[in-house]
């Protein structure tokens, strides 16, 4: 509500109130009433966002029909009972989605039995338990980009194939569901290489994986927050609640193997990337989005290029550290500093940081989080 119509929202005891623009505090109920009356709409089933506990489900199933040239979405949707609703109605779930061809374009959406195209993305409201929506006139078999954007927080499944992700990863004109498709193809490819190490055979990674990143390095016209993001595997903590019976010590092993394997591999990329952040962040320190977009991939790259213990890189590190006009900077390089086997560098980076920033309480708690997180 807060997102559609500009009101603050905030809370006396347990209810849930909106300030109006003359001052005036109105209930949540109120406020989506009000909403009703200026539009002329039922927010009944809206309003289960409100009263209904816990995070929805939708399990989305695709089915292709060549004849016909229709590719149907049946969704699902479900709430786990929580306590006193053990069992949940329908919610209002907006489905934001585009279907793509075998290029990546995105294709033209008209649903059976509308007149008028939807242009090539829509939003479908999924309101019941169970809904089939079925696209008609499209030249190919297409392949669904769900819930982009973020359009709803539920938890949505789709038969994703690994191929289907790394299309997705390379190739999704939506920046979250292109992030999402390669975080998924990370942790498939990590839970392979888990049991791969619990059965004592050699760890050789998916090449697919290299390549998708070998791509978003190539690529200079992404956002580079958003290809930093994407370079950043799955926190091993996040494969832990994944797992059902976590292996802690071969999830690490996995994890950090996986870091080297594509440094390694990558590295010549990593490198021509990180020297051209490196010049493109030079001059005096700027807050911008894009100087921080920039930063934020720099300092993802000087990870990863540390992971091989080239002395070049050393040098770059604690340069950056030591010379370093911002705290991220300065950190970022302390923790790839702290990550390596480079002990007396290590060591004297610590000891610097900590003389410099001791009187500050919330920045030596960083210091402290930087050691506690070595790998």
């Amino acid at each position: 509500l807060h997102t559609l119509c500009g009101a603050e929202g905030f809370r006396k005891g347990t209810d849930l109130y909106f300030e109006r623009h003359d001052g005036q505090a109105v209930t949540c109920d109120d406020f989506i009433k009000a909403l009703e009356e200026a539009n002329g709409l039922d927010f009944t089933q809206f309003k289960r966002w409100y009263s209904q506990a816990g995070t929805p489900r939708l399990e989305v199933h695709g089915h292709w029909d060549a004849a016909s040239g229709q590719f149907s979405l049946l969704c699902r949707q479900s709430c786990p009972a929580t306590p006193g609703q053990s069992e949940k109605l329908p919610f209002v779930i907006p489905l934001r989605m585009a279907l793509l061809d075998s290029q990546g374009r995105e294709m033209p959406l008209q649903l059976l039995g509308e007149t008028v195209s939807r242009g090539s993305e829509t939003v479908l409201a999924v309101t019941e338990a169970e809904q089939v929506f079925t696209f008609a006139g499209l030249a190919e078999e297409p392949l669904p980009s769900l819930l982009r954007g973020f359009s709803a927080p539920v938890k949505l499944s789709y038969p994703y194939s690994r191929d289907d992700r790394v299309f997705l990863a390379m190739h999704d004109p939506d920046g979250f569901n292109r992030w999402e498709a390669c975080q998924a193809l990370a942790v498939d490819v990590m839970q392979g290489l888990v049991q791969i190490q619990q059965a004592g055979r050699p760890l050789l990674p998916d090449q697919r994986l290299i390549e998708v990143y070998r791509s978003l390095l190539a690529d200079d016209s992404l956002d580079p927050a958003m290809v930093a993001e994407m370079l950043r595997l799955p926190s091993e903590a996040y494969l832990v609640e994944l797992a059902e019976v976590a292996d802690i010590d071969a999830i690490h092993q996995v994890r950090e193997g996986l870091r080297r394997a594509l440094a390694e591999a990558l590295r010549a990329d990593m490198l021509r990337v990180w020297r051209r952040l490196q010049i493109a962040v030079a001059g005096p320190f700027s807050a911008s989005a894009e100087a921080v977009a920039r930063r934020s991939l720099k300092n993802t790259l000087l990870g990863y290029l540390m992971l091989d213990a080239a002395d070049d890189m050393l040098a770059a590190c604690v340069r950056q550290f030591v010379e370093a006009d911002n705290m991220t900077d300065r950190q970022a390089a302390l923790v790839a500093l702290v990550n390596s086997p480079f002990e007396e560098q290590k060591q004297a980076a610590l000891a610097q940081f900590a003389e410099r920033w001791q009187g500050y309480p919330l920045v030596m708690d960083q210091w402290f989080s930087v050691q506690a997180c070595c790998s």
